[in-house]
């Protein structure tokens, strides 16, 4: 009888080792620290009933994990045991799979004088955790897209950078402008394997001189609604709202993010309220009509 081990392995060798390598250590890490922690090596794949997931998903809540990383490890759960449906490791009907719901969605953006003040603050720390900071607030980029460039992915002649291993799956080409270039000029050196290095090793994690940085600048002083604080990735929405804010239409704006679905992007259609109706006036200059009114 296959246990759930057996289906973690055939799920990680045929199916997740096609994925970006952030994804395989991510989704790695939450079997191992959550799924097989409860469930442990041996369990027959058979044996997990809906009191079982229920049981489990208790157990995450008193971990005090965010309703999205439970989610997440309930997600893939479900995909390992669909898969051993398929592959026929059991015969037995999946268990249902009650998913937390919840809006965990990030909306804090930064102002201008903020995001100068934070740049003066990691500056004083580090210079390349400067340049990351400032390359995300330029480019919107994740974390892990900017831990996994290569100095092969910046394109100096047409200034962009191509970037290949992303959350969608999806190759894009982020175009630079000259605060972006000035960061990548000075980084990008053949000698190195990855853009940003420190102690001539790839940054895999948002360490801790970003969040000291942030604390410093009493960014999340006002605040405890996790929402509403500043943490790494909201530069990434620092990028997207100014870009709205400036008139930048909301297609542009998703396809520079990488979002599969325009709906993603949708959270930012509020910082621009007025360009539905300046798209409507412009209308104006297509309609030639006589008032009615003088006609009769």
């Amino acid at each position: 009888m296959a246990t759930i081990s057996d289906a973690w392995e055939l799920y990680a060798n045929l199916v997740l080792s096609s994925s970006p390598a952030n994804c395989i250590r991510t989704e790695t890490g939450r079997w191992n620290n959550h799924i097989l922690k409860y469930f442990g090596t041996s369990l027959p794949v058979e044996s997990i009933t809906n009191k079982s997931l229920l049981s489990f998903r208790a157990v995450l809540v008193k971990k005090r994990l965010s309703p999205q990383t439970i989610t997440h490890c309930l997600s893939l759960l479900r995909r390992v045991l669909h898969r051993a449906q398929q592959w026929e490791l059991c015969d037995s009907k999946l268990p249902n799979f009650d998913m937390p719901k919840f809006d965990n969605k990030r909306v804090r953006f930064l102002t201008k004088s903020e995001a100068s003040t934070l740049l003066i603050a990691l500056s004083a720390k580090s210079q390349i955790w400067h340049d990351i900071g400032l390359l995300a607030l330029n480019t919107g980029l994740r974390a892990g897209e900017i831990f996994s460039l290569h100095p092969s992915h910046f394109d100096r002649h047409n200034s962009v950078l191509y970037i290949f291993e992303t959350k969608s799956n999806r190759n894009r080409t982020i175009p630079l402008n000259a605060k972006a270039l000035e960061v990548l000029q000075r980084n990008s050196t053949q000698c190195r394997r990855f853009i940003f290095e420190e102690h001539e090793r790839q940054i895999k994690n948002v360490n801790r001189i970003f969040s000291d940085s942030v604390k410093m600048c009493q960014l999340n002083a006002s605040t405890q609604d996790r929402r509403q604080k500043v943490v790494f990735h909201t530069l990434r929405h620092t990028f997207a709202s100014w870009l709205v804010q400036s008139g930048t239409p909301l297609i542009v704006v998703s396809q520079l993010l990488g979002h599969k679905t325009l709906q993603m992007t949708m959270r930012y259609a509020h910082l621009a309220p007025s360009q539905g109706a300046s798209a409507v006036k412009a209308l104006e200059q297509f309609v030639d009509y006589v008032n009615i009114g003088t006609c009769l």
